[in-house]
Parts: C-alpha cells; structure tokens; sequence
C-alpha cells in the first residue's frame, strides 16, 4: 500500500491518479490476493433480519447496496414479514449525475467515479426519492451484470465538455441521455401492490428520512465527542462522521444488533485475510487498541474500499465473538453471500458505520 506523509492531499490525490477497479463476484474493492485461512466452524448469536444478497457487478457501488439493505432491514424490524426491496442503482445513478454537477461547478476539481458513502445514498433519498427494486434494475436491455467502466468514461468526458463550452444544461441533458442508454431510463410512475408512486411518493410512503441516521467512527487526529469530515477519497461530498473512542464505537454496534437493528460498515478490504471466498475476515493482532489502529490508517495501511451490511454476531469452536455482514457479491462465497469478521478485525480496519440513530 502507498505510504504518504501529506496525510489529506496525498489520500485523495492519489485516488484520483489510480484507474477505476472493477469488481468481480469473487474480488474486493480492492485488487489484492487471499491467504488460506484456518477453517473454523461458527454459530450465529442473534441474526437480524434482512434481505438476501444481491451482485453489485463490475462496478464499485457497494455503498448503495449496502445502504440500501440497512434500509430494508430497517422496515423489516418495523414491519415483521413485509419485505421490500430497494433499487441501489437508482440512487447510483442520481450520485452521478451529483457528481456530474460537481464536476461542473468545480471546473474538474472533483471527480466522477463509482465510490460513494452512506451520506451518498440518503442524499438522493431526501433529494430524488428512492424506487422499489422491481422498478428498476440498473441494466440496460439485454444485459445480465452490471459494469459502469465505459459508461463512468463517457460521463466524465461529457462534463469536461460542458466545464469547456461553460454549457451544464445542454450536457447534463446528454448525460442523461446517456444514463438512460447504459442503465434504463426512470419511470415517471410505476405501480407497486396496487398502487401508482413516483420516486418522491414512494419514498415519503416508506417514512426514511435522512436525520434518522448516523455516521459514526473512531480516530485520535480529532477530538473525541465531535464531528469532523472524514478524510477518504469515498466522501467527495466531504459529510461529517461523529467521532467515538474505539470501545464506545464498539459498544454502539453491539447495542444496536442487540436491540435488532443493523449497521452499515464501511471499511478496509484489501487484506490477503480478508475472504469474500472463505466466508471470512480474520486479524492475526490482539488486542487491536485506538493506537494501533490510528498507526494503520495514518500509514495508508487501513484504506477506504468497500460497505457491507452488519446485520448479526456469532461465535466459533473456541468461543470467539465474531461480526456476521451481508455483503453485495451476489451468493458467492462459503456462506451464500454472508462473512464472518472477527472482533478484532473490526476494530482494526473499521473506518465507519452508518446507524439508524
């Protein structure tokens, strides 16, 4: 990994210097090679419920599958048995075109590319609404996966037009155009359970708002107890994260899964311990203390590459506590599309969470 001493500079200058990497059912956020791991035999604590696994393709858009599923098991603790399922790739569309705007208005400062936050997708929640999963896949006609590499290329190269003709009318129109090509156009309306919503009525219908939610994390170059814009190429809308000591953050999550609730995890997935395949994410250290894990992040050792979904706990063979996680691979993996992250490993490479408050 890349060791800089311009802590923020160098972090997201960087990035903006490294090509798109794709993801596959079977590879990370991040290009990296899995170790072995020791096989272990786990049991499940408590489980809460949520949705089954859906495949984010060859693109980096686990925030919005992620998010997305927080949200669904949020409405499934408020209404048992009820399930709806939401479409990620519309939020990812609606960040482009945020993205596109950004671009725009910072005459290419800011970037257009797949990564996103939780931040993200509760922007276009209370900005453009949100639709049901049946309403649309993301997929233009005929395709079977998802892949934005081309269509990402297309789209900055659109918004160097219009920064050069000063002209973001005339070509946010053709990138929209161009959204509706790759991915499918929106319906101005659909018909869900019998009735007729728009992206707006269904949204108001299902009563997320964006202040119900938290995004929390835990590092010393900021006091503790206050709010700060965390420094990640990911949050190019630069939002504040709450800012707990180690355990606190902890004991929240625990807390939360206790009571049913889920979490959306943000974090590091580019260590050879780190097993979409295995079903696994273990960390050799213990204890992992607030020191130890500063050192990682300040040292570009801990990085910024994927979300997944926290929706359990579980113990193994020898009694240790681990973190059960959905992740949007699709059923890939010893365990369906489900991971088992050892508390270790979460207090190590955890960059955020994003609760329901």
């Amino acid at each position: 990994k890349t060791r800089n001493n311009n802590f923020v500079f160098n972090r997201l200058h960087m990035n903006k210097l490294l090509p798109l990497l794709c993801l596959s059912l079977a590879l990370s956020a991040c290009s990296r090679t899995e170790k072995r791991l020791e096989a272990h035999v786990f049991v499940p604590d408590a489980v809460c419920a949520h949705t089954p696994a859906l495949n984010q393709g060859r693109t980096s858009t686990c925030w919005a599958y992620a998010s997305a599923s927080l949200l669904e098991s949020d409405w499934l603790a408020g209404h048992p048995g009820d399930t709806v399922r939401l479409s990620p790739m519309y939020m990812v569309r609606q960040k482009y075109l945020n993205q596109f705007d950004a671009y725009y208005y910072s005459c290419g400062r800011e970037e257009i590319r797949n990564g996103g936050l939780g931040h993200s997708f509760l922007r276009v929640l209370e900005e453009d609404g949100v639709l049901p999963l049946e309403a649309y896949r993301g997929r233009r006609q005929g395709s079977k996966r998802h892949d934005h590499g081309a269509l990402l290329k297309q789209l900055k190269k659109l918004a160097e037009e219009a920064v050069k003709h000063c002209d973001l009318p005339g070509y946010r129109k053709r990138a929209v155009a161009l959204l509706d090509e790759q991915m499918g156009a929106v319906p101005d309306s659909f018909l869900y359970r019998g009735r007729n919503y728009t992206a707006r009525s269904f949204a108001d219908s299902l009563r997320f708002k964006a202040e119900d939610y938290v995004q929390l994390t835990s590092f010393t170059h900021h006091p503790f107890y206050t709010p700060f814009i965390l420094e990640v190429p990911d949050n190019w809308e630069h939002q504040c994260y709450f800012n707990l000591p180690l355990d606190e953050l902890e004991q929240v999550v625990r807390r939360a899964l206790s009571a049913g609730k889920t979490v959306a995890w943000h974090g590091d997935v580019s260590e050879d311990t780190f097993s979409p395949r295995q079903g696994m994410a273990l960390w050799t250290q213990h204890p992992v203390t607030q020191e130890m894990r500063q050192h990682e992040f300040e040292r570009f050792l801990t990085t910024d590459d994927h979300m997944m979904h926290l929706i359990g706990t579980a113990h193994d063979e020898a009694g240790r506590f681990y973190y059960l996680l959905k992740n949007s691979y699709g059923r890939y993996g010893a365990y369906a599309g489900l991971l088992y992250m050892s508390e270790d490993y979460f207090r190590a490479k955890t960059v955020s969470v994003l609760l329901r408050k």
